[in-house]
C-alpha cells in the first residue's frame, strides 16, 4: 500500500471519528467541507474542473450543494473507496500531498500540533514535495529561502539573486520533511524553526 493510500485511509477514520463540524486549518472550513471537496476533485470530473478555473466554479458551486446535502458519512465513505478506476494509475502522484496535507488540516484543526514519524522513505517523498511546492509558493520571497530537514541536504528556493547557500541574506527553515511540506502550503501550525533574515520576510505571506 502506498504512503497516498494509508494516508487516504487514516483521513477517512479521523473524519468519521471527529464528526462533519470539527474544525480543520482550512480558513471557513469544517471537516463536512473538506470531505465534499476530496470527493469533488477526484470522483466528480464534471464538476472538478471549477476548483481550479474560475469561470467553471459555477458547476462546482452546484455539485459542492448536491454533496454537502448528503450524510456526510456516505461522502467520506465514497471518497474512502479510492479513486475511480481511470484515475487509479495516478493515485499517488495526484494524492500523495493531498492526502497528507489535508490530514493534518484535520489533525490539527483544533490548535495541536503533533507531529508524526514516518519512515525514511517517506521523509524522502515528502521533502520531494516540500521543494515542488516550495518553487511555487516562495518564488516571490524577498530572500531565497533554505529548506533544511535533518540529515537530508538542503534545498533552496527562490533564489532569483543567487545568494551562496552560506549568504547571510536568506531565510533558513528547518524541520521535518512533513512539517517543511506543511509550511509552504501556507500552514502555520507547525513545528518548524526560522532563522536568518525573518525580518526580512515577516510580512511575506506563504500561500498555495
Amino acid at each position: 500500500m502506498t504512503f497516498a493510500q494509508k494516508e487516504r485511509e487514516r483521513l477517512a477514520e479521523l473524519f468519521l471519528e471527529v464528526g462533519p463540524d470539527a474544525p480543520t486549518l482550512n480558513e471557513g472550513w469544517v471537516t463536512r467541507d473538506l470531505a465534499v471537496h476530496l470527493l469533488i476533485r477526484e470522483s466528480k470530473p464534471a464538476a472538478a474542473p471549477g476548483i481550479f478555473v474560475d469561470a467553471l466554479s459555477g458547476v462546482t458551486e452546484k455539485e459542492t450543494e448536491k454533496q454537502m446535502a448528503r450524510p456526510y458519512e456516505d461522502v467520506v465513505r465514497e471518497w474512502a473507496a479510492g479513486p475511480p478506476v481511470w484515475l487509479k494509475p495516478l493515485n499517488t502522484a495526484m494524492n500523495t500531498s493531498e492526502h497528507f496535507i489535508h490530514h493534518e488540516d484535520v489533525r490539527r484543526g483544533g490548535g495541536v500540533v503533533a507531529p508524526r514519524e514516518f519512515s525514511r522513505a517517506v521523509n524522502e517523498e515528502l521533502f520531494a514535495l516540500a521543494k515542488r511546492f516550495g518553487r511555487m509558493t516562495l518564488r516571490k520571497a524577498p530572500v531565497p529561502v533554505i529548506l533544511t530537514p535533518p540529515d537530508m541536504p538542503p534545498a533552496t528556493l527562490g533564489d532569483k539573486a543567487g545568494v551562496a547557500e552560506r549568504g547571510d541574506n536568506v531565510l533558513r527553515v528547518a524541520g521535518e520533511p512533513g512539517e517543511l511540506l506543511l509550511w509552504v502550503s501556507g500552514r502555520d501550525a507547525v513545528e518548524v524553526e526560522k532563522s536568518g533574515a525573518v525580518d526580512a520576510c515577516k510580512d511575506f505571506t506563504v500561500k498555495m
